[in-house]
C-alpha cells in the first residue's frame, strides 16, 4: 500500500475521531437518533447553543442553534434536538429556568397529553421567573426610590442646612453639658440634705402610721361632722336668721329708749340724782334692817295680859 493512501486513511480516521469526540464533549449521543423542533422566544438571555434540555432531571436534548427572526431582534427562533425516544406532543413546552443560585440557565421539557409532533414542528417556549429575577424586579423600583431619596437628601443637605445642623448639634452638646452640671449639683444637694430628707421621710411615715392607727377615730369624727352637716342642712336656717334679726332690732329699740331716758329704767340710768337718792334710801333701809336685827325690842313691844 502506498504511503499516500496510508496517510490519507490515518487523516480520515483522525477526522472521524475528532468529530465523534466533539459530539461526545457536547453530550450528543451520536448513536441515538434525534428529531429537530423549533421554539419561539422573545428573550434568550442566559440561553446558549448546546445548552442541555432535561426531562425529569435526565438529558434528552440540547439547543442546536439560536437565530434572530428580524433585524430588531425582538423574536428568536431556537432549534432544539430531542431524542427520538421522547414522544413530543403539541401541548408540550420548553421552559427556561435558573439551574443554580448563580443564575445559570437550563431548559426543561414538560410533556403534554396532545397529539404527537412531527419533525420540524414548533412548540411553546416559556421563561420561568426565578428567585434572582424576582429579586431583580423588586430591587429595580427600590433602586429608583433610593436614587430619588438620595437626590432629595442632597438637595436638603445644602450648605445652609448643614450649617444649621452643626449649630443644632453644638446647642445640643451645650445643653447636655448644662444638664450634666445640674445633675451634679442636684446630687450634691441631695448628699448635703440627706439628714433632712431622712427626717422628712420619717415624719411622713410617722404621720401615715398615726393616721392608720387612728383611722377608726377619724372615721367617727367624719361621721359626726356629716351628721352635724345634715342637721344644719335640715334646720330652717333662713327662719332662724330672720327671727334673730328681728330680736336684735327689738333689743336695739329698747337700748335706744334707755339711752334717751325714757321709762323707769331709762330715768334710773340717765338721772344721776334719782340714782343717788335711791342709793341713799337703800343704804338707810339696810341700816334699819340691821338695827332691827340688833335691837328688836326697840321696834317691837310685847304686852302680857
Amino acid at each position: 500500500m502506498k504511503t499516500e493512501i496510508k496517510v490519507g486513511l490515518v487523516g480520515l480516521g483522525v477526522l472521524i475521531l475528532l468529530f465523534f469526540g466533539i459530539k461526545f464533549l457536547k453530550g450528543i449521543d451520536i448513536f441515538n437518533k434525534e428529531v429537530n423542533y423549533y421554539v419561539l422566544y422573545k428573550d434568550v438571555s442566559g440561553m446558549h447553543q448546546s445548552n442541555y434540555i432535561y426531562l425529569n432531571g435526565m438529558k434528552v436534548g440540547y439547543i442546536k442553534s439560536i437565530k434572530a427572526m428580524d433585524n430588531r431582534a425582538e423574536n428568536f427562533l431556537v432549534t432544539i434536538s430531542i431524542s427520538s425516544k421522547v414522544n413530543m406532543t403539541k401541548d408540550s413546552k420548553i421552559v427556561l429556568f435558573n439551574a443554580d443560585m448563580l443564575g445559570s440557565k437550563a431548559l426543561r421539557l414538560e410533556l403534554g397529553q396532545g397529539e404527537l409532533l412531527h419533525k420540524g414542528d414548533t412548540i411553546k417556549g416559556e421563561r420561568e421567573v426565578g428567585m434572582l429575577d424576582k429579586l431583580g424586579t423588586a430591587i429595580t423600583p427600590m433602586a429608583e426610590n433610593l436614587d430619588s431619596i438620595l437626590s432629595a437628601t442632597k438637595s436638603i443637605l445644602n450648605q445652609q442646612n448643614r450649617d444649621n445642623i452643626q449649630r443644632t448639634l453644638a446647642n445640643l452638646e451645650s445643653t447636655s453639658r448644662k444638664l450634666n452640671e445640674l445633675s451634679r449639683q442636684f446630687d450634691g444637694l441631695v448628699d448635703s440634705e440627706k439628714s433632712k430628707i431622712r427626717n422628712i421621710i420619717a415624719n411622713t411615715e410617722s404621720i401615715t402610721s398615726n393616721l392608720k392607727d387612728n383611722n377608726e377615730r377619724l372615721s367617727n369624727i367624719i361621721s359626726r361632722i356629716d351628721q352635724i352637716t345634715d342637721t344644719v342642712a335640715q334646720a330652717n336656717i333662713g327662719s332662724t336668721l330672720s327671727e334673730t334679726s328681728r330680736t336684735i332690732e327689738r333689743l336695739n329699740k329698747v337700748l335706744g329708749i334707755i339711752e334717751n331716758g325714757k321709762g323707769n329704767l331709762g330715768l334710773l340710768i340717765n338721772d344721776e340724782g334719782l340714782y343717788r337718792n335711791l342709793s341713799e334710801s337703800a343704804k338707810k333701809l339696810d341700816a334699819l334692817i340691821e338695827d332691827i336685827k340688833v335691837n328688836p325690842k326697840k321696834y317691837v313691844k310685847i304686852s302680857v295680859f
